[in-house]
Order: C-alpha cells, then sequence, then structure tokens
C-alpha cells in the first residue's frame, strides 16, 4: 500500500489497495482502507460505504481523528451470506470519507467486488454462490448463476446440464440474450425424481454455456449434486391366511434409493401362535429389489372337537431409520379330530345295533318251533279203561307201540270197528312261514338277515369316505 500523500490542494484523501476483490458467499474479506490529513489542522474523518447491503460490512469505528499531516489504516470487512442466502453476483464498491465538520467536503474511492463461489473467466462469464449441493429425491433444489457478457459485442448464451439425466434440470429460459459488460442471474432448479434409480450418493455434473454469437465459445461449470439417502419400502404377506404348519412369506419391496437391511419380527396375541424360526430374521434388500423371508407359524394349543379357529398374527418389518411396517395375517388351526368323526362314529353305532337286533329278532324265526317228541307211553293205572282212538292217523306207524306191561281192562263195551278209514287231509294245516320260506319274486324269498349284515360295512366305509373328503 502507498504510504505518501500525494501532492494536491485535498485536506485529506482515501487510498485502496486495489480495485477488485473476490469473496465467496459466507466468507469474509479484508479491505484496507488508508486515510491521510493533508492540513495543518486536526481532523475528524467520518467512513461510509455503498453498493452492499449494509449488513455485509463492518469497520472498527465508523470515524477517525488526523492530526495534522497524519495517515492512518483502517479495515474495512465484507462477508455476504453464505448459501442459499447468498447469491453470486457482481457489485460495485464505494467507499467514502468526509468531515464530520464539514460533510459536503467528502472523498470517494470505487472498487469491484464479485461474490462467488466460482469464477470462469472469458468471453462467457459465469458466477455461481456454491458448487455442491444436496437434494431430496422428489424435492428441488435452486442453483443461481450469474451470466456476464464479458465480449465486445451481444451475445445470446444457452445453458445445459451434462453428467446427470437431463430431465432433472430445469431453467426457466434456455438461453440467455445480453449486451456487453451487463449480466443477469439466472436459476437452474434440479429436481431428481423420488425412485430406486435415484441412487444415494455424490453425483458430479456440469453446467455448460454455450455462446451462439460465437459458437465454439463455452464455459464449463464443474459442480456435484448430493443426493440424499430415502427409506421407503412395502410389506406383504404370501399368502396372508394360512394352514398352521404350512410355511408363508414375508415380502419386502425396496423402494427407497439406497440398500436397506430390514429386520422382520413375528408377534401373536397372548403367545397363541408359534414361529418358526423363533428369532428376528435380517433381509437386505438393494434399491429397487425385493427380498423375502420365510416362516412357519404354529398354533400352540388345537381344539379336540368341533370346528377350526383362526389365529391372528402380526408381522412387523423394520428399516434402519426406525421405521416399520406392521401386517397382519392369521392361522388356521383345525381340531385334533375332524368333525365328522363322531357323526361317522354314530351312524357305525346305530349300524352294528341295527344287525344286532335284526339277527336276534330274525334268527328265533329260522329256527323254527322245536320238535315234538311222542311222549312216552305210560300204562294206564289199574281199572281205568283204555279208549279207542277214534281217528286213524294219517300215516301208520311203521312200528306198532309198545305193549303194556300189564294188560288194560276189558272196556265194558267193545270199541266200534271204522267201517272206512279216514280221509286223508287234502291239504296240510298252514303253518307259519318262516324267513327263509316269504315267497318273493321267482317264487323264492331272498334271506333277510344277512342283507343288513352284508350292508353296515358298506355304509360305514362310504360314511369314513364323505368326511375324509370334507
Amino acid at each position: 500500500m502507498e504510504g505518501s500523500v500525494p501532492a494536491g490542494s485535498k485536506r485529506f484523501d482515501v487510498h485502496l489497495a486495489r480495485t477488485e476483490f473476490v469473496v465467496a458467499p459466507g466468507e469474509s474479506l479484508s479491505i484496507p482502507v488508508l486515510v491521510y490529513n493533508e492540513g495543518v489542522e486536526d481532523l475528524e474523518i467520518a467512513l461510509s460505504v455503498r453498493g452492499v447491503p449494509s449488513h455485509w460490512l463492518s469497520v472498527p469505528s465508523p470515524t477517525i481523528h488526523l492530526a495534522p499531516r497524519e495517515q492512518r489504516e483502517t479495515v474495512l470487512t465484507v462477508q455476504p451470506p453464505a448459501f442459499p442466502q447468498g447469491h453470486a453476483g457482481r457489485h460495485t464498491l464505494v467507499v467514502r470519507v468526509a468531515d464530520q465538520n464539514l460533510p459536503a467536503e467528502a472523498v470517494e474511492k470505487t472498487c469491484t467486488l464479485t461474490v462467488a463461489a466460482l469464477q470462469v473467466p472469458g468471453r462467457i462469464g459465469v458466477l455461481l454462490a456454491a458448487t455442491e449441493f444436496s437434494v431430496v429425491p422428489g424435492s428441488s433444489v435452486s442453483i443461481p448463476l450469474v451470466l456476464l457478457n464479458q465480449g465486445l459485442d451481444a451475445d445470446t448464451f444457452a445453458l445445459s446440464v451434462e453428467g446427470i439425466p437431463s430431465a432433472w434440470a430445469y431453467a426457466p429460459s434456455a438461453a440467455v440474450s445480453l449486451a456487453p459488460g451487463r449480466q443477469q442471474e439466472v436459476t437452474l432448479t434440479m429436481q431428481p425424481p423420488a425412485s430406486a434409480q435415484t441412487r444415494a450418493g455424490r453425483h458430479p455434473f456440469r453446467i455448460v454455456v454455450r455462446s451462439q454469437g460465437a459458437p465454439g465459445q463455452t464455459a464449463e461449470v464443474p459442480c456435484v449434486l448430493t443426493i440424499a439417502a430415502t427409506t421407503l419400502f412395502s410389506a406383504e404377506l404370501r399368502p396372508q391366511s394360512v394352514e398352521a404348519g404350512q410355511p408363508s412369506r414375508v415380502v419386502v419391496e425396496n423402494q427407497g434409493n439406497v440398500q436397506q437391511a430390514f429386520r422382520v419380527s413375528w408377534q401373536s396375541p397372548d403367545d397363541q401362535v408359534v414361529f418358526e424360526p423363533g428369532q428376528d430374521q435380517q433381509v437386505r434388500v438393494a434399491p429397487g429389489e425385493v427380498g423375502m423371508v420365510q416362516f412357519v407359524p404354529k398354533a400352540r394349543s388345537r381344539p379336540l372337537l368341533g370346528r377350526g379357529v383362526s389365529l391372528p398374527f402380526t408381522t412387523r418389518v423394520q428399516a434402519p431409520s426406525g421405521e416399520t411396517r406392521n401386517v397382519s395375517g392369521e392361522v388356521k388351526a383345525r381340531p385334533l379330530l375332524p368333525a365328522w368323526v363322531l357323526p361317522a362314529l354314530g351312524i357305525a353305532i346305530l349300524a352294528l345295533i341295527a344287525v344286532l337286533v335284526l339277527t336276534a329278532v330274525l334268527g328265533g324265526g329260522d329256527a323254527g318251533p322245536a320238535p315234538t317228541e311222542a311222549p312216552a307211553t305210560e300204562a294206564p293205572p289199574a281199572g281205568a279203561t283204555e279208549v279207542a282212538p277214534t281217528e286213524v292217523p294219517p300215516e301208520q306207524p311203521t312200528e306198532p307201540p309198545p305193549e303194556p306191561t300189564q294188560p288194560p281192562d276189558q272196556p265194558t263195551e267193545p270199541p266200534e270197528s271204522p267201517t272206512e278209514p279216514p280221509e286223508q287231509p287234502t291239504e296240510p294245516p298252514p303253518e307259519a312261514p318262516t324267513a327263509e320260506e316269504t315267497p318273493g319274486e321267482g317264487g323264492e324269498g331272498p334271506e333277510l338277515p344277512c342283507l343288513p349284515a352284508a350292508l353296515a360295512p358298506f355304509l360305514v366305509a362310504l360314511v369314513f369316505t364323505k368326511g375324509r373328503k370334507r
């Protein structure tokens, strides 16, 4: 910095080390300002700055006391806000010093202040407040940049993006026309979609500005877009209702943009359902992929008789971030003895009882009346008169009856000798037909007692078969 006092008639003056300064948003810049008194009297000098917001600026003291021929240096600090509150741009900074007693007497110095994290020199000037940006899939981030026409002629600049899908980027206008020395801020919006294809991490890309007035003139700005990790997933049971002891599966679809390790667990009210495996399971699923965990639910206890029961349970899927999905299912537990067992058993017992009853009832008719034996001839008592039979039996006995041991008493009257033998009966006396002699079709009767006994096993087998099909 110059330390001598320039010649002239002015009583005081101000001096800056440079005329151009560059500062990045969020950082601070120190600009030395040298003020000196050329007169022979003490001066109270007031320092002020314009061209940028006042909250960007700070000085040790707004007033400076100078003795005759004295010079003093003060420091002007410039600190623009950080991105995204602070934008890139080029500003004209005016430093003014004045006598407090004579405010009209003042000296001004001008410099250029460029606020940018990156500055591209050349015909196409580009200023960016930042080169690294972060965004959550499904949301957007704005990238303000300043285009400067640093050529001698008017020109039109076209913007494009390379390194990332062009569908992610959007600008209100694809081309900007600028006169020489002019600048304009353009906002480029980045909006990656919320999908598994939008992978989390750092994605380098380039903002390319091309001149239409001077083909071949381009400016490239390297940047980085950091896409945040998102947790998005779905879970379902296949099948949702399962028989006890049959396998089921938990299907987890990772709809986020980063690989996730999901924890799968099961629970049921009052621990009515037992799960195999009994411990929590973990499944790693890549973005956009599907993972499965197989398990077997079993009922802790089953009813002895009656209908089956449905036992509810819950499958819980938890992501590393703590987000969970609960999926409801049910286990169908059948009774130990099927419902058809008791009716089938009752029918079998009734069939057996019927067979026994029919056998007992119809079995006595098959035996027929017990054969009668001819009573043994007893000797008539003494003095009894033997009465001769009045009828001749149908069949004469082949052997004569045994003679009595004692001769019977002589009857008082001799029996009348039959003049004719008795007529043979034309038809035998009717007898009660037995089951075997019951007439049927064809003149012969079926053996009824054997029919229920033969059909009973078939009836029981038929009932059991229908029960099993149910």
